[in-house]
């Protein structure tokens, strides 16, 4: 009988685990807060879809904070009330992906699933290709055009100095000048995303921003404590029977408690291919247990303090998601249950003392060569700061002396001695009223290591493939 208990225990466990699993990793539709934002983005692309009005806005925001969340979440509830594949095309450009027009027009036409339509034909300009596409897209007497949403996320990179941006004014130019039902939404984290803008661009652009903000007023351990709360709670499910008119067996039926907190859209569910019926085992006193353990745990000082902990170093959701998929994992035969050491332990590894530690790990070998070298010349000079010349002539000296050491160009080291500024690894020292010493050369000014010496040990412990020689040189001066 314990035999059987226990298989049925480990069932339950594993329907759980896939459960949460899917809710961690694939729950992209689910939005919370934010309201007042989301209702104004869901006005703009129901006008663009019903009324066949244009528009174009900013959504700006931290990464983490929810904002291709909240477009998924609009775009969800639209197919629910409009006929979304037949009366609009929705576009989605990354800036990272499609770095190029001719890339972005690829993707563009290979969407709107007309690839055959311009199979063998020659445009000379993208905007002409892109009137083309949308002449393809009319239909009737009256050649209305179907409504185009176009999503572009890292909105920023379309804007790069290094690049064009015919995209944006083609894009901006036909919401301007009406020609065609389209709602152009670009998501960035930069809030300075308007001075990337050309003029011409600029000018054709509605300036109407939607800034999304972590939190959304409340504080950021409340915050936390909800999305602990509903990523890790299960819905409560309530089995009937119904007997078939030709069959002797009841037909079994899952009702999911309406409570869209905690429960899978079924959006997420057909992107898994997994159908409601696939939880039916889940027992209710099983999932009332659950639920009451995962209640006192957010109730749990241990827990509310590692929390806390969490959001004074980061307020990215993404990252907590990914903290809970890894406890998520751990459930099996041995483990029924997730534990509140287990949460303290795991927050402890991401935000403790050891995450300058782990920013050091994640440095280049160069770039940890030239605070080895920057330390030792601190200690040599009593602590006083030192300029880019004397952190190169120190590491020109290790490189000499050791012949397995790669030579690496002058500007390449500079560029590494910048990056290490911007992580304010080092930093600049100030004059006597805070302010930057000018009229200095970049590589004489001078800097001070704001990273102890212990901590660099330490990082180059637990360094991946740091040469045997950079980790002598760390306890050894040469």
């Amino acid at each position: 009988m314990r035999e059987i208990a226990n298989k049925s225990t480990f069932q339950q466990i594993k329907l759980v685990r896939k459960y949460l699993k899917l809710k961690v990793l694939e729950d992209n539709i689910t939005f919370r807060k934010h309201e007042k934002a989301r209702t104004h983005v869901y006005d703009i692309m129901r006008r663009t879809i019903s009324a066949g009005e244009s528009h174009s806005a900013l959504m700006i925001g931290p990464r983490g904070s929810g904002k291709t969340t909240l477009i998924n979440s609009v775009l969800n509830q639209l197919s629910n009330e409009v006929d979304l594949a037949n009366d609009a095309i929705i576009v989605k450009l990354n800036g990272l992906v499609h770095h190029d027009e001719k890339i972005s027009l690829k993707a563009i036409t290979a969407q709107m699933q007309l690839e055959n339509a311009i199979d063998g034909k020659v445009f000379g300009t993208f905007a002409e290709q892109l009137s083309y596409l949308l002449s393809c897209l009319t239909s009737g007497n009256d050649r209305q055009c179907r409504s185009m949403i176009f999503v572009l996320d890292e909105f920023d990179m379309f804007c790069h100095s290094g690049r064009t941006q015919t995209l944006l004014y083609n894009l901006f130019d036909i919401t301007h000048a009406k020609q065609a039902p389209m709602c152009v939404m670009g998501i960035t984290n930069r809030i300075d995303v308007m001075d990337l803008l050309e003029k011409r661009v600029k000018s054709r652009f509605s300036h109407r921003h939607i800034f999304i903000f972590p939190n959304d007023g409340s504080s950021p351990l409340e915050n936390f404590k909800d999305i602990f709360s509903s990523l890790l709670s299960l819905p409560v499910v309530k089995h009937s029977k119904k007997r078939r008119k030709s069959s002797v067996h009841p037909e079994v039926q899952m009702e999911i408690d309406q409570d869209k907190s905690v429960s899978l859209p079924m959006a997420a569910l057909d992107k898994c291919k997994v159908t409601p019926e696939t939880f039916t085992a889940l027992e209710p006193t099983f999932v009332e247990d659950w639920n009451a353990h995962i209640h006192s745990l957010s109730e749990n000082e241990k827990v509310i303090d590692a929390l806390e902990k969490f959001c004074y170093y980061n307020v990215n959701e993404q990252v907590f998601r990914n903290l809970m998929f890894t406890q998520i994992c751990k459930l099996g035969p041995s483990k029924h249950y997730l534990e509140s050491a287990d949460f303290t332990q795991a927050i402890d590894n991401i935000v403790c003392p050891e995450y300058r530690i782990k920013l050091l790990q994640s440095l280049s070998i160069l770039e940890f060569s030239l605070l080895i070298a920057m330390m030792h010349g601190s200690a040599i000079f009593d602590g006083q700061p030192l300029n880019f010349e004397m952190v190169l002539h120190r590491y020109t000296k290790f490189a000499l002396a050791n012949s397995t050491a790669q030579t690496v160009p002058r500007p390449v080291i500079l560029k590494a001695f910048e990056h290490l500024q911007e992580l304010e690894l080092i930093v600049p020292v100030r004059g006597d009223h805070g302010t930057d010493v000018g009229g200095v050369q970049k590589e004489y000014r001078l800097h001070a290591l704001s990273v102890p010496a212990v901590e660099i040990k330490e990082a180059a412990k637990g360094f991946k493939a740091l040469p045997t020689e950079i980790m002598h040189w760390v306890n050894n001066e040469f």
